[in-house]
Formats: C-alpha cells, structure tokens, sequence
C-alpha cells in the first residue's frame, strides 16, 4: 500500500520541483528544485521504487502532461537538450537508492555527511548525462558552457538540502514501517 501511494506522491513532488525555479546569476539558465525530489525519491523509496518514480514523472511528460521544466511537456523534450538530465534522473535516484541499500551498519543510521556525498554523487551523475547528451546535440564546449558550469553552485546547495531532509526523514519513515507492522 506504502508504494502504491509512495510513488505518485513523489512523481508530483517532481513535478512541484518545476515550480520552485530561479534564474542562475549571469545567464538565462533556470535552476529547479526537480533534483532535490528525485535523489530523495531514491534515498527514501530504494532504487526500484525511486527509479519508478522517474519513470512515470517521464512518461507523463512524454504524453503530453505539462510536468517538465517551464510547462514543456512530449516526446521533443527527450530529444531536446533536457534529455540527458532526464535520463540521468533515472539513474540518479537509482544511485541513492543504492546508497540506502548499502549503508555500513545495514540501518537507516546513515551519518548527513554520507547523505551529502551521496546527494553530490546523484547530481553529478544527473549533470554527467546532461552533459553527455547536450555534447551530443551542441558539442562539447557549449554543453559543458550551458550545461554544467552554471550548475556547480545549485548542485551544492540542493545536495545538502536534499541530504538534510533524507536525514531526518529516513529515520521517521523507518519508525513509522515499524508502527505500521505492528498493527
């Protein structure tokens, strides 16, 4: 029951990331809060779930339902310039997914440094496929101009908030599984 509502809760709240955008000083480029519910998605829900997540954010926009950044929504977003994020997306929240999976101790105990690092390692595997792609479409000195240097500051920022809410949310959902089983 937990994922069957755990799942389109977070897809929105990836949606609800689109909303929350702001202009990078100096350039035309927006940041969003999209990464910060992904990588959280994957941290808090597992990789499967987390992945799962993505997935139906994705295909929802690629139906046709206004959900990526700035409103845009079908099949060209994909092959536009966004697309690698989105791919990286994917294989981010599986990445912290994996991170919970593989905590040290085998508990939710994981210190908020190691969150950090973790949400660090998501974003950079979310700017390394947007790279990719946008290499791919533009070359390598425009994407790496439009599609990374303008993001080094917010990935930080968005890592730790992102860390600091798996940090103390994990260990709440945790107890609350436990409360749930009891009954």
């Amino acid at each position: 029951m937990q994922s069957l509502l755990s799942i389109p809760l977070f897809t929105f709240l990836i949606y609800l990331g689109t909303v929350f955008e702001f202009p990078i000083p100096g350039t035309t480029i927006m940041q969003t809060g999209q990464t910060i519910a992904v990588l959280c998605a994957g941290a808090l829900l597992g990789a499967r779930q987390g992945m799962s997540v993505v997935l139906l954010y994705i295909g929802l926009g690629a139906a046709g339902l206004p959900v990526f950044s700035e409103g845009a929504s079908g099949l060209a977003v994909l092959g536009g310039a966004s697309g690698g994020y989105l791919v990286g997306f994917i294989l981010g929240a599986g990445c912290l997914g994996w991170c919970r999976s593989h905590a040290s101790d085998g508990s939710f105990a994981i210190s908020l440094p190691r969150w950090l690092l973790g949400m660090l390692l998501g974003h950079a595997i979310i700017l390394m496929c947007g790279w990719l792609w946008m290499s791919h479409l533009y070359g390598v000195a425009e994407a790496y101009a439009n599609g990374i240097a303008p993001f080094y500051l917010g990935s930080v920022v968005k890592s730790a908030l992102a860390a600091t809410l798996v940090a103390v949310l994990l260990p709440v959902s945790h107890r609350m599984r436990g409360l749930a089983a009891l009954k």
